[in-house]
């Protein structure tokens, strides 16, 4: 008899899984990934989510960057645009100072001016993206 045991686990046990092992299940993840949390604290994601609440000047959340293999390269830059209908405006391009051997980076206190929806790209020095992400900041009550 051939049955599959198949299991659905949240984002966050998947990746877990994929770093604790090493092996078989380190294939699963093939592409550098880019998203989005409330804060990175105690070595846990806190609040992951793809839209935010912003107080009234603007606020800050933690983006997340896990690639597949070490990232190869010791300085990256955030570019935060704003996508208003299709075009985008830059809005930061802040670099940060990272390891080569790493492959699991957060960077705290992003600032997000105004609510809409933001385009965050990782990017090296040469101008290659290594990964991005949407978010939707939302006015705050």
């Amino acid at each position: 008899m051939n049955t599959k045991l198949r299991v659905i686990l949240p984002v966050s046990v998947l990746f877990a899984i994929v770093i604790s092992t090493g092996s078989i299940y380190a294939q699963s993840l093939k592409n550098d990934s880019l998203y989005f949390c409330e804060e990175y604290k105690d070595s846990k994601e806190i609040g992951n989510s793809t839209e935010f609440y912003l107080p009234e000047k603007g606020g800050t959340i933690t983006v997340m960057l896990r690639t597949a293999k070490a990232i190869g390269v010791v300085s990256v830059s955030l570019l935060v645009e704003k996508d208003v209908a299709g075009m985008r405006e830059k809005i930061s391009a802040e670099p940060f100072d990272i390891e080569a051997h790493w492959d699991y980076i957060f960077f705290a206190d992003v600032f997000f001016p105004e609510p809409g929806k933001y385009k965050v790209s990782a990017v090296k020095k040469n101008g290659d993206v290594i990964a991005s992400g949407y978010v939707r900041m939302l006015k705050g009550w």
